[in-house]
């Protein structure tokens, strides 16, 4: 049985965490208000899963198919959702030596976004759900900009009959730091930013210098260094040279990005109680 319970957010959210029949939690949504879901799931000891976002890497080694590694993650960025996706890959880990290749590529598939009328077949992209995280990805493009990350292309609002509306132009970052807001925060925008490195060692690091860990990319054709990376990297899913979600695979994250897993047999096993049975056989009961 399915019961759809309709109202505002905040209250009727309240009121099935508190009600004593609800035994298991949840939550798609935001760090901040999967937190408060935590907390108020406590009182009643109620089981939680939780999927709240990431920042994802995507790392590119100089060995990879560079242009196929650049058109995926900007088009995951910025196609579509406009990157209004929890596993979108937002930092691109890039090998020096394969940098402005990726940097030409992305920028073009960035140029082949298409704002307009959600049924026009011709467009591609949906804008930000609303002015106030409008402002916010603007705000935080700027702080990227501020503090000195090269914005390749984008990062101001879309122009002419869309300019009143909630759309941002596809926006790449270059000479990016992993300390940057842009490269920290999860922006939930169409926000590349592109952090170059120079060694397996580094990239590693890097990947995981962040509060997330929800999913990754590895792009290369050396089988080991992949399963290295892939072991290394912390994260609930990793793809090898591409990234897809699979319903019948485990997905979830690590760190902040949540607890418990959407799909598999772990999913549904969350949502299940195990019962032991201790039954002494006897004469009598023979």
């Amino acid at each position: 049985m399915l019961n759809v319970i309709t109202g505002p957010g905040e209250s009727a959210g309240q009121a099935l965490i508190s009600h004593p029949m609800v035994d298991k939690l949840s939550f798609t949504g935001s760090r901040a208000v999967g937190q408060k879901v935590m907390m108020a799931a406590a009182a009643g000891c109620k089981r939680v899963s939780l999927e709240l976002g990431g920042k994802s890497p995507s790392v590119v080694f100089a060995d990879a198919d560079v242009g196929s590694a650049a058109a995926v993650t900007m088009g995951t960025v910025t196609l579509g959702l406009s990157g209004q996706v929890c596993a979108a890959q937002t930092r691109a880990l890039v090998h020096r030596d394969a940098a402005e290749e990726f940097l030409a590529t992305a920028e073009v598939i960035g140029s082949m976004v298409s704002y307009g009328n959600p049924f026009d077949p011709e467009v591609t992209s949906a804008p930000l759900i609303n002015a106030r995280q409008l402002d916010r990805v603007l705000g935080l493009i700027a702080r990227g900009q501020d503090e000195g990350a090269r914005l390749v292309c984008g990062g101001a609002r879309a122009e002419g009959d869309l300019a009143d509306g909630n759309f941002v132009a596809p926006t790449l970052f270059a000479d990016v730091t992993n300390d940057m807001s842009i490269a920290r925060e999860e922006i939930f925008g169409p926000v590349l930013s592109v952090i170059p490195f120079d060694d397996e060692e580094e990239a590693i690091k890097i990947a995981n210098d962040t509060e997330y860990g929800l999913a990754a990319t590895v792009w290369t054709p050396d089988v080991r260094r992949a399963l290295r990376m892939t072991k290394a990297i912390k994260a609930g899913t990793v793809g090898v040279n591409g990234y897809q979600l699979e319903p019948n695979s485990p997905f979830g994250g690590y760190r902040q990005s949540g607890l418990g897993r959407e799909g598999g047999r772990a999913a549904i096993e969350s949502y299940t109680e195990l019962k032991t049975v201790l039954l002494p056989f006897t004469d009598e009961m023979m």
